[in-house]
């Protein structure tokens, strides 16, 4: 564990806030997963070790002291790694004098140190180290010297190694597939150092080649080639040249006029700058002097291969060499000769017959053939082409390796990586209600999902939804059925566990009063409720004045004048829903308001005239102007008359009424008088 000292803080809140900037990867148990490491840089300044604490484990070997160290971790899929911390104040971060260390073991146990080969620099450090085991975890340690802190961006290429590259002709690296290529320490330019004398590297006299790294390869087929070559350090300036050796690839072919491409372009210098060059598909040129001339960017035309002719590639690293650099194949048609480690295997990795046969595909006299079946297996290794039979004491995670050398001493791999699950478990569904009403939301969650296997979930109108989490909005009840998921990967296919759920409509309450509630009634009076609910089972009635009911249909009288409103509440066996009134107004009993003037200004103040008489059982009133016009009438006590006529604002003056009604017990009621409008 590490430990943090923090001295003279005198606020709790400090301590808090200094922990929250601490790399998420400051532990070794907390490193980085490194998903992807064929190749594979982050984005520049993507990692940083500003306020990491020194780890617990010991100062490496190559280290002068532990600094503040943070962590990654990868699982090799190939012997060779090739590891670069880039930063030193450029645009890939500002960390100077990196190190790296690797690793492998248990953070919580036992870690060993792997040792390797290391190239510190003051803007960016590489290490290497071969002879890794294929589906081990490995970790990577970044620190700094003089304890500096910064950002930086990490570069990881695990990869199979070619030979490494000869710095002549005849000592050449024969390439046999289209792999990444990556040395990481070019130094020297071999026996003869004006193999490229009269092509573009040629600048006169004395030695051409500084640091010269030689690849070979035969061409199995007609078909474009392309390439990249990137230098480690971006501020290397790489030139090079291609030749094409014919059918014999006999090295005194090497000469300038079998130097089909060529580039010598010093872009490190220029502006703008490159530093990547190599041939596209897009150049037009076959070759780039020395120097900065207009338009050069470090690529030239690509070439049209032709099947059995020999190719050599000379590197020359003009600067200060040991640096290494990389080479991607990606992009043209055609293919190296060499043997294609493919291979298939008879097993479903989905039952509990943990016995694999493996053949290789590509089977041809005088090939050689090295497997390595990973962890877990009876026979870790084996010689033969196949068919392999191999046993596996359960299911677990598989790394298999070929590795296939042909006659000619070329060398492929081919590592594939698989989780072999064995058969799925029946799926377990967390616990959840199995009722529902119309309206809600359901939410099935897996109990036992494994990483890696996909949760299928089967709607009861067969419809399936690959979520992990199932989430459907229930709107009727036809929904209710039997739910189901199964696991899968790939072709594996669990059983199905079913859950079985009653989607119930949700009631929709509703009622009206007998009598009407849009008239003034005055105390005590009696209404009949009448229930209008739908889907309902059981009743709540709340009368607002503290009595209730839960009959159906109740009646209910109110003693007491008062503002009341009424409440239902309509339940099944799980939901429920609530509606109330509007306000019920009661009177006292024979209270008749009539008013003899109104102000329709908008002032909030008797803006409109209204007559209150209760408990009619039908009410009609009439006004009309001076001149006997019909200006406002109303079958409901409620309505308001707010001094207007088709929308006109009626003048100030004397407007006269008839009213004309029945009481509760069917008298009749009939008034005529007026009212004065003022405004």
């Amino acid at each position: 564990m590490k430990k943090i000292f923090l001295l003279g803080v005198t606020l709790i809140s400090l301590p808090l806030l200094l922990r929250a900037q601490i790399p998420s990867n400051n532990e070794c148990s907390s490193a980085t997963k490194i998903p992807s490491v064929r190749g594979s840089c982050s984005t520049k300044a993507a990692y940083t070790n500003v306020n990491a604490t020194p780890s617990g484990f010991g100062k490496p070997n190559e280290w002068t002291a532990v600094g503040n160290d943070v962590w990654f971790s990868f699982v090799a899929v190939a012997y060779d790694v090739n590891i670069n911390v880039k930063a030193g104040g450029t645009a890939e971060g500002t960390l100077t004098n990196p190190l790296i260390a690797l690793y492998s073991g248990d953070c919580n146990s036992v870690i060993n140190q792997e040792i390797g080969k290391t190239y510190p620099g003051a803007t960016q450090s590489a290490y290497y180290k071969g002879a890794l085991t294929v589906g081990r975890t490995y970790l990577i340690r970044i620190s700094a010297q003089n304890n500096a802190t910064g950002t930086f961006q990490l570069c990881v290429d695990n990869f199979f190694p070619a030979v490494q590259p000869g710095q002549d002709c005849n000592t050449a690296s024969l390439l046999c597939s289209k792999d990444r290529v990556s040395p990481i320490n070019v130094t020297g330019a071999g026996l003869n150092n004006r193999e490229a004398a009269g092509t573009c590297i040629d600048s006169g006299p004395g030695s051409i080649e500084a640091n010269a790294a030689w690849y070979k390869w035969i061409a199995a087929n007609n078909g474009t080639l392309v390439f990249s070559i990137t230098p480690t350090s971006s501020n290397d300036d790489l030139d090079w040249v291609l030749y094409d050796l014919g059918t014999s690839g006999n090295c005194s072919n090497v000469t300038a006029a079998n130097a089909i491409r060529c580039a010598a372009g010093s872009g490190v210098t220029c502006s703008p700058k490159y530093f990547v060059t190599g041939m596209n598909l897009t150049a037009t040129e076959t070759q780039e002097q020395g120097g900065c001339p207009a338009g050069q960017d470090g690529f030239v035309r690509f070439v049209d291969m032709q099947q059995g002719h020999t190719y050599a590639l000379l590197v020359n690293n003009f600067s200060s060499g040991n640096n290494g650099f990389s080479i991607d194949f990606t992009g043209g048609t055609g293919e190296f000769l060499g043997p294609k480690p493919t291979f298939k295997s008879t097993n479903t990795f989905c039952d509990n017959i943990f016995t694999t046969t493996y053949q290789a595909d590509d089977v041809q006299a005088g090939y050689t053939y090295a497997w390595d079946f990973g962890d877990g297996s009876n026979l870790r290794k084996s010689n033969s082409s196949g068919p392999v039979n191999i046993n596996y004491s359960g299911p677990g995670e598989r790394i298999i390796t070929l590795e296939v050398t042909s006659p000619l001493g070329c060398t492929t791999y081919q590592s594939v990586f698989f989780k072999d699950f064995g058969p799925l478990p029946p799926p377990k569904i967390m616990s959840a209600p199995d009722t529902y009403c119309t309206g809600d939301t359901l939410v099935l969650k897996p109990e036992n999902l494994m990483e890696g296997v996909n949760a299928v979930w089967t709607l009861p109108d067969g419809a399936e939804v690959k979520e992990t989490i199932l989430k459907v909005p229930l709107n009727n009840s036809n929904q209710s059925g039997s739910f189901k998921l199964r696991y899968e990967v790939e072709t594996c296919l669990s059983a199905n566990t079913a859950t079985n759920i009653l989607v119930l409509a949700k009631p929709i309450a509703n009622f009206s009063l007998n009598p009407p509630v849009d008239q003034l009634f005055s105390a005590p009076i009696t209404f009949n409720f009448i229930n209008q609910t739908k889907d309902g089972i059981k009743y709540q009635w709340d009368f607002g004045d503290g009595n209730t009911s839960t009959q159906e249909n109740p009646a209910h009288t109110y003693a007491n004048p008062g503002r009341y409103v009424v409440t239902l509440t309509a339940f099944n066996s799980i939901c429920t829903d609530t509606l109330s009134t509007s306000i019920i107004k009661i009177l006292a009993e024979g209270e008749i308001i009539v008013p003899n003037t109104f102000t329709p200004n908008n002032d909030g103040v008797n803006d409109f005239f209204n007559i209150l008489i209760s408990n009619l059982s039908a009410y009609n009133i009439k006004i009309f102007n001076r001149y006997g016009t019909l200006i406002f009438t109303s079958d409901k006590i409620l309505d308001s008359w707010d001094g207007t006529f088709k929308g006109d604002v009626m003048p100030v003056g004397v407007y006269y009424f008839i009213v004309d009604a029945k009481d509760a017990k069917g008298n009749r009621l009939f008034r005529k008088n007026s009212v004065t409008l003022i405004r």
